[in-house]
């Protein structure tokens, strides 16, 4: 089943529900996937489908950042139901310790990258989906230090 389907699905569970919030969120989403869709009905698959989540949750997080520089506690906590019901339809992530476990092995794999930025691409490019890219790189920064 395809995320647009998932997401299709979950938005007929929360109206069951009378989840408001998550009904919104979903919609939300599903509008930014069929914003894709308009733009080339061809090239929504799976992949530029979790490219678009994960762009929106990157949105959410920068909201909250700025929502508790303001002192909008409610807004934030908001924010991060969003993000939560989000992350249901992205691929599972590599924990932090997982994630400085693979950078130490591969910096010691290949003691010929002294760079940060390189060691992120290299990784970036093995790891995929599967790791934050801005974690990503504060890891290689400070395992390179």
């Amino acid at each position: 089943m395809s995320i647009m389907e998932d997401i299709q699905n979950a938005m007929k569970e929360a109206l069951r529900n009378r989840d408001t919030p998550r009904l919104e969120c979903l919609r939300m989403a599903k509008g930014a996937l069929l914003v894709k869709e308009k733009e080339a009905p061809d090239a929504l698959n799976d992949e530029v489908a979790v490219t678009i989540l994960r762009s929106e949750v990157k949105k959410r997080q920068q909201s909250i950042e700025i929502f508790r520089e303001h002192d909008k506690e409610t807004e934030a906590v908001a924010a991060e139901a969003e993000i939560a019901v989000l992350e249901e339809f992205l691929p599972q992530q590599l924990s932090p310790e997982q994630l400085e476990e693979r950078v130490r092995a591969y910096a010691a794999e290949h003691p010929e990258i002294t760079h940060a930025g390189k060691l992120t691409g290299a990784l970036k490019k093995e790891l995929g989906d599967a790791a934050d890219g801005r974690l990503l790189n504060e890891l290689c920064r400070s395992v390179l230090e």
